[in-house]
């Protein structure tokens, strides 16, 4: 029986015009062939499987190549393409960095570049994973890497290009791998499924490429995968949603169109269903999200390629995206980005997701065809007999309208209705500027509150020993409940400096004591002597500076401040001031 060979070795291009997605690389390395411009040093770095060890060795078997095309490619006839091919070319030395990470491996390839090649003209170092050394093996590298021999050439890959030390970058050429299209990957893959006589639906093949994140390798691995599984009856979308458990285009395109109808039934039921097929809440809202931004890419024809779908998917998209507005869009991704965010913190996931469709089911509510609005001003009075002044037309700004007016037997509007279909702008006339103005100015003339129409209550005098009395009042109510500390700054003297209270305060603790009573207590206050322009201000004394004399000569200065006569009185004695 024949062994078998995975597609990922089997079709592994044997030339750069073979390579899929690094266009760049194959053309930069060609051009240093045809003008003997090799580097000494190159570093191949990107992502897995995207072709940095098949550049590697396509290089390698390239410039020891006896015929190499006039396209800068290997003939694969010579006697050095023949046996790089058959894995037998004593020129070419490939070194596992994850597994050969020591010194002494590094010191057994330094020792090897001594011999020149004995067929050929150059000995390559292919180095995998170079990443993996060690910082020593990196130190051994380092100064056959910068001078070696004329005949050595090292080729070093990686995937991680930061964990390489700055000394070795400097001394490579280095070439950054880009992540394969997925139109490149679905494009190889149809290549090999002809060559292997397997039929395959375009869509699967999307799915694939979408799956493998930029990689080819992993795109062979499962279009092999679902070969098998199908037993060489193709590459069905079915099996390829099975083996890599994604959800169906379906199921977006039917809970969108659900939340357009304003349906959250039809949208939960969708997501039972889903559930009960084994997916994750999580990974459905990540998928919804992202048909959300297909849809978004699908309203604009410049921005269609980029959506990494099937042609017959696109004219789906396309269909959702004309009955779908922008702002719905913008509205919907920010619920599910949110519902993403905040699913693992959620105690209940199912009711979490549940409640985000939900409210994408209620972004666009249904507009009522008819709304009748009805003013205060214009509003039948509730006895017909009494006739009510006429009103002012209210203006209307609207595209479709209609304005009812019912009048009695006395003149007045019973009722005024306006029936506006769609949206319009219902505006309110303002009143004059010189009305507001005369408003104002008879607000700012009266300071204190007058006396309601009809009351018996006289207007309280603003008097220092009427402010005390409530004061006093309310530093009552505050020691009653507990709060000493507002209770002790409020049980001192206050002087009334017109309609401003003022209070002496010592310290900043005083100060943001006071500035959180003092909207509760001037409310207190201003309702209590019927004053609203009543203020409160507090003082911050100043600090009295000890003079408490502590030695002789203090003692004696204090005395002759207080008393002139003691300084004469020392003059006339002759007396001496001793500590």
């Amino acid at each position: 029986m024949e062994s078998f060979l995975v597609s990922a070795r089997k079709y592994r291009p044997a030339t750069f015009n073979d390579v899929v997605g690094q266009p760049h690389v194959a053309t930069t390395i060609k051009n240093a062939i045809r003008n003997n411009q090799l580097a000494q040093a190159f570093l191949f770095c990107g992502p897995r499987g995207v072709g940095k060890t098949t550049c590697a060795r396509i290089l390698a078997k390239t410039i020891n190549c006896q015929h190499v095309t006039a396209d800068i490619e290997p003939c694969n006839s010579c006697i050095s393409c023949t046996s790089f091919n058959h894995h037998s070319s004593f020129n070419i030395y490939e070194l596992d960095a994850a597994s050969n990470n020591s010194v002494e491996d590094i010191r057994s390839l330094v020792e090897q570049t001594r011999y020149s090649p004995q067929a050929g003209q150059y000995k390559v170092y292919i180095i995998d994973e170079v990443h993996m050394l060690s910082n020593a093996a990196f130190n051994a590298f380092l100064k056959t890497l910068e001078e070696p021999p004329s005949y050595a050439i090292f080729i070093l890959a990686t995937t991680e290009k930061h964990k390489i030390i700055p000394t070795i970058l400097s001394r490579c050429q280095i070439f950054d791998f880009h992540r394969i299209q997925p139109q490149d990957i679905v494009q190889q893959l149809k290549r090999i499924a002809q060559q292997e006589g397997i039929s395959y639906e375009e869509e699967a093949l999307h799915l694939i490429s979408q799956k493998s994140d930029g990689a080819l390798r992993d795109a062979l691995s499962v279009f092999d995968l679902i070969t098998t599984f199908t037993s060489g009856q193709g590459v069905t979308i079915q099996a390829t949603l099975e083996h890599l458990h994604i959800l169906d285009y379906t199921y977006y395109f039917k809970i969108t169109d659900a939340c357009l109808q304003y349906n959250p039934g039809a949208a939960l039921l969708s997501y039972d269903e889903i559930l009960k097929e084994g997916f994750d809440g999580q990974h459905f809202i990540a998928g919804l999200s992202e048909h959300f931004r297909n849809l978004m890419m699908s309203q604009d024809a410049s921005t269609l390629p980029l959506l990494a779908v099937a042609d017959d998917i696109k004219k789906q998209y396309q269909i959702q995206a004309a009955r779908t507005s922008l702002s719905f869009l913008f509205r919907a991704l920010h619920i599910t980005n949110q519902c993403d965010l905040h699913y693992k913190n959620s105690a209940n996931k199912r009711l979490h997701v549940e409640m985000a469709l939900i409210e994408l089911s209620h972004i666009q509510e249904p507009s009522q065809p008819v709304e009748t609005i009805e003013h205060e001003h214009t509003r039948a009075p509730s006895n017909p007999l009494i006739p009510t002044p006429a009103a002012k037309p209210t203006p209307v700004t609207s595209h479709n309208k209609s304005i009812k007016t019912n009048s009695n037997e006395s003149g007045g509007t019973t009722a005024r209705t306006i029936q506006k279909v769609h949206t319009f702008k219902v505006t309110t006339k303002l009143p004059q500027i010189d009305q507001l103005k005369k408003s104002l100015g008879q607000k700012e003339e009266t300071p204190c509150l007058q006396p309601t129409s009809g009351s018996t209550v006289e207007q309280l005098p603003i008097t220092q020993q009427a402010v005390s009395q409530h004061w006093h009042a309310y530093a009552s109510k505050l020691k009653s409940a507990g709060r000493m500390s507002e209770y002790s700054l409020l049980n001192q003297k206050i002087v009334l400096e017109g309609i401003t209270i003022i209070v002496k305060l010592v310290n900043v603790v005083q100060q943001d004591i006071l500035a959180g009573i003092k909207e509760d207590l001037m409310v207190y206050l201003r309702k209590a002597l019927r004053c609203p322009a009543l203020d409160l201000r507090g003082v911050m004394a100043s600090l009295e500076k000890n003079v408490k004399p502590y030695t002789a000569q203090a003692r004696f200065k204090y005395l002759t401040e207080r008393y002139p006569d003691v300084c004469i009185l020392q003059e006339k004695l002759s007396l001496e001031v001793q500590d």
